[in-house]
């Protein structure tokens, strides 16, 4: 699927089953379109003028919704098809190029948060790298991503405005807890006492949404997003996002005049596969044929510094760094109702097709699940509801409710679909469906039902439906169902995986660079962290450096009258700016956090 992935795992895995029972691997998709419907990105050529790009445009009963930062480059609603338009459009002599208007998503990756310690910033030294600077404000990174929760206690003291693109206005704040992870990582704010702290303590931290509550954007939102982050002076971009459609849009934001004085930090993608042979966004625009010079490609390591299992790999991948388990901060959420499905009271069972919804054993608590096919495989061509019978909660007043719950599925991947979605009226539904496998356990997921904020009613539903293929398969168990809202100034952290993980490892480090360094060109920038990696065998082959990130060499702390920095020295060197008496607290709020 078309999809560039803000790379994240936040789901906690619960087994089923007999012990030791070989399971397959969990490849859990949460569908959405390729493209969005209606839409197509349009660059017309500098010398096409206005009757130029209105005689194009008008050629397809097409209009203007909205410019994208760049000169040239709008994008416009189609009324006909949309590969025909972008055919079409392509072929007029002033435009330079068309392409549809792609989605983008957060890919889930189950973890169990079994490592709640900052393990990644022991690894890469930044204690060390602390000797020579905790950070600056007069550095800005971009977090591109799902937005910000920029009220949490431990961010907000290092947080400046930013840009909703999925919204419009100037409130990024994050519906799905995927930027504001990142966001942590970065740049949490050190030695305040609270929870974790950034690989940089003090930064100007730059929340830019153009991904929504369910992780899903386009590429005009990204576009658009890295050009208003270059144009309100971004040092470093950080992009947790990726995919495999190749956007001349994004790709022409990052190589664009205007942000040529900043870094790009891309993840490589949670696919396991090269991104030589199958390229991802925007990953390989730093490689052939793009070669653009301002992109850093960042794979993942796990704790045992070898390459993480989900991450993607190749000459593209410019270096790794932890990804596995890493703790960070986390939207916090007011619970407002919960079902755990010990029995179908006050829910209502109907199929169009196939067979209703009851009660299955496999359970995560309490005795049971619901289910769309308790007693065996459904059926093709099912459409299969369960919905609640009246409303759960009241979200009057409330703003990012999610829907969580625990989730066993196995359906054909693309094909058949189970929602767990809600309403206002029991009729019209918000959300999006998962297709696949969990591999035989449950995994908790959410759902974005932001749409519905404010409602004074909420209706929750599930609903399974497959195609008529002869292909089927056990289907979908939920339970321990949840709702809940954002708490504003809430403080809360969560431990997830992915190469979304890695990268605001290695942004942070730039950050700290052009702290320590505040003269440095992007290239030298560059040319820092890819210099200070240390070599690995265990990467040797699998990324450009053959190495994983280090702050301290990055940051040139093993020059001028330093020891050399092993990683036993960099590990306990003290912190700077903390007195003797404080050292050990420090020591112990990053080891474990609060």
């Amino acid at each position: 699927m078309a999809a560039l992935a803000a790379l994240l795992a936040f789901a906690a895995v619960v087994a089923v089953g007999a012990a030791g029972a070989a399971r397959p691997a969990p490849r859990l998709v949460l569908a959405s379109p390729k493209y969005v419907a209606g839409q197509v990105v349009v660059r017309f050529r500098p010398g096409a003028g206005r009757q130029k790009r209105f005689e194009a445009l008008s050629s397809e009963s097409a209009k203007t919704i909205r410019p994208l930062g760049l000169a040239g480059l709008q994008l416009v609603h189609v009324t006909g098809p949309v590969p025909e338009a972008v055919a079409a459009l392509a072929a007029d002599p002033a435009v330079e190029y068309a392409e549809p208007n792609w989605t983008y998503h957060a890919l889930a990756l189950p973890d169990d948060p079994r490592l709640p310690d900052l393990w990644g910033l022991a690894r890469i030294s930044a204690p060390a790298a602390w000797d020579v600077t905790t950070g600056s404000s007069a550095v800005t990174v971009a977090v591109v991503d799902t937005g910000v929760a920029s009220d949490h206690p431990d961010l907000a003291p290092n947080m400046v405005p930013g840009w909703d693109f999925v919204q419009n206005d100037g409130d990024p704040r994050d519906f799905n807890g995927h930027g504001t992870h990142v966001a942590g990582t970065i740049g949490a704010r050190g030695d305040n006492g609270l929870g974790v702290a950034g690989v940089s303590w003090r930064v100007s931290l730059m929340p830019v949404r153009v991904l929504d509550g369910s992780g899903t954007g386009s590429n005009a939102n990204v576009a658009a997003g890295f050009a208003y982050a270059c144009a309100h002076g971004a040092d470093v971009v950080n992009a947790s996002l990726g995919g495999t459609s190749y956007s001349h849009a994004m790709r022409d934001a990052i190589a664009s005049p205007a942000c040529a004085k900043t870094l790009f930090v891309v993840a490589a993608g949670n696919d396991g596969v090269s991104d030589d042979r199958y390229p991802h966004y925007p990953c390989n625009y730093g490689a052939a044929p793009d070669d653009l010079p301002n992109v850093i490609c960042v794979g993942a390591t796990d704790t045992s510094d070898t390459l993480a299992s989900f991450s993607n790999y190749g000459k593209s991948v410019d270096l790794a760094a932890p990804g596995v388990g890493v703790t960070s901060t986390w939207p916090a959420y007011d619970a407002l109702a919960s079902d755990g499905f010990d029995d179908l009271g006050g829910w209502t069972a109907t199929a169009a097709a196939g067979l209703p919804f009851g009660l299955s054993p496999l359970h995560v608590s309490g005795s049971f699940s619901a289910s769309d096919s308790p007693s065996g495989p459904y059926r093709p061509g099912s459409d299969t509801w369960l919905v609640r019978s009246s409303s759960m909660a009241s979200l009057a007043g409330r703003v990012g409710c999610r829907l969580s719950y625990d989730l066993r599925l196995d359906t054909q991947t693309n094909h058949d679909y189970l929602y767990v979605i809600g309403s206002t009226d029991g009729t019209h539904f918000a959300g999006s469906p998962w297709t696949g496998t969990t591999g035989g356990i449950f995994i908790r997921l959410s759902t974005d039902v932001s749409a519905l904020d404010g409602s004074p009613t909420f209706v929750p539903a599930l609903r399974l439906v497959s195609d008529g293929d002869a292909i089927v398969a056990d289907g979908g168990s939920v339970d321990d169902l949840s709702l809940a809202c954002l708490r504003p100034a809430g403080e809360a952290y969560a431990t997830i995986s992915g190469t979304s993980m890695a990268t605001p490892h290695v942004a942070g480090v730039a950050a700290l660079i052009e702290a320590a360094h505040p003269a440095y060109t992007v290239a030298q920038v560059k040319a820092a962290i890819l210099g200070g990696v240390v070599p690995l065998r265990s990467l040797a082959g699998k990324v450009a450096s053959g190495g994983r990130l280090d702050a301290c060499r990055a940051v040139g702390c093993t020059t001028a009258f330093r020891p050399p920095c092993v990683e036993r020295q960099c590990r306990l060197s003290p912190v700077r700016h903390v007195r003797p008496a404080n050292a050990e607290k420090v020591r112990f709020r990053l080891g474990r956090g609060r």
